[in-house]
């Protein structure tokens, strides 16, 4: 062997030791042997497997960095499996982008320990997402609570003290003119303390009502019911007040209608819904109880030409947090119970309350059942 070749197999030799140990960057410059063609065929195979392997090093080092755009080398043999590694990078990253965006649905399946640390989190992202969840469900039960304590207390403050000061006021009246034989106002006095009671009687049953739907205490028995009748019961009750204002209450039911409903709660609704017209309807007004019949439902409505309402109040409605209620048309005094006390029983009965209003035209409140 001459002194040319065994350099050449020294340099061969050095090469494919740097190889071995995973140096970067390794040059390999070669002399041919122009009468020993396996050492220059080796030279070839060998200078062509460091520049791959440069190329591949220089590949990897990139996606250690972070940089997956890389475009990976081309006729290139070792890549392989380094694409694939860029490929599984960038859906692990995209996961990871996805998670921080909120979605714990992700499942890593990147590579052994490091897919089990990732899905650990998750599950215990998920967790605190659910404990978080929890909290603010519990947060705004216990504000929902705090709003139905603090309107409980105002009703029985305010609105439940009127009537009976009123009661209190005309009795001394009463026992006043009773003392010095005045008997000419006893008529006036008597009305004043039907009214008065009649408020104060409505507003207890309406406070009964509700203490049962905030403790779920509340059954519903669902029924078929004579929709005319459920509607004179409740016109009934509303009409003495509604003669006093000269308002009259039509009932414009398109035909005999049987629906299916829990008696109590439809009576409830359509006395606090009529008392409500006759509230805000003024002397001479009238209100109209009609029905629009489906296939298999009925709408019930109820419209008065009153003073009707803005969208700001329409907003405020149904809400125990920020409960709505003005005077009377005569000056009759409301704590906003009832109407939440009616979206509350037709919830129960599956249905829900709708409302249509403008400022000096009326009110149309109205709603479905299904029928039988």
């Amino acid at each position: 062997m001459t002194e040319g070749e065994r350099q050449e197999l020294s340099k061969l030799n050095e090469a494919i030791k740097q190889l071995l140990q995973g140096k970067k960057n390794i040059r390999f410059e070669s002399t041919p042997v122009s009468d020993v063609p396996e050492i220059n065929e080796l030279q070839t195979s060998v200078a062509n497997l460091l520049n791959q392997y440069n190329q591949s090093y220089d590949f990897v080092l990139d996606l250690s960095k972070g940089k997956l755009e890389t475009e990976p080398p081309l006729k290139n043999n070792m890549i392989a499996p380094f694409k694939q590694l860029q490929a599984d990078l960038k859906h692990l990253t995209w996961q990871i982008h996805q998670i921080s965006e909120g979605d714990l649905e992700q499942n890593v399946s990147f590579s052994g320990d490091f897919s089990v640390s990732i899905n650990k989190m998750i599950d215990s992202l998920r967790e605190k997402q659910r404990i978080s969840e929890l909290n603010q469900k519990y947060l705004n039960d216990l504000e929902e609570l705090n709003a139905s304590k603090d309107k409980l207390f105002s009703i029985i403050a305010h609105d439940l003290k009127n009537p009976f000061s009123g009661l209190i006021n005309l009795s001394d009246m009463v026992l006043s003119d009773f003392k010095e034989n005045h008997f000419e106002n006893i008529g006036e006095y008597a009305a004043l303390l039907k009214t008065f009671s009649l408020q104060g009687y409505k507003l207890l049953i309406n406070l009964l009502d509700w203490a049962k739907v905030q403790s779920n205490t509340v059954q519903v028995h669902l029924e078929i019911l004579e929709l005319s009748e459920v509607v004179d019961l409740s016109k009934a009750l509303v009409e003495p007040v509604a003669m006093q204002k000269k308002i009259i209450i039509n009932k414009c039911l398109t035909e005999q209608v049987r629906v299916i409903a829990d008696t109590n709660m439809l009576q409830t609704v359509l006395r606090n819904l009529l008392s409500n017209a006759v509230k805000f309807t003024p002397s001479g007004g009238t209100i109209v109880v009609s029905t629009e019949k489906t296939e298999s439902a009925v709408k019930i409505s109820i419209q008065d030409n009153g003073v009707g309402m803005s969208p700001e109040n329409l907003k405020r409605l149904f809400r125990i947090d920020s409960p709505f209620s003005t005077s009377g048309t005569a000056n009759e005094f409301g704590s906003g119970l009832g109407l939440i006390l009616c979206k509350d029983f037709l919830q129960k009965m599956n249905s829900e309350i709708q409302v249509e209003s403008v400022v000096g035209m009326g009110s149309t409140f109205s709603f479905t059942l299904p029928t039988a």
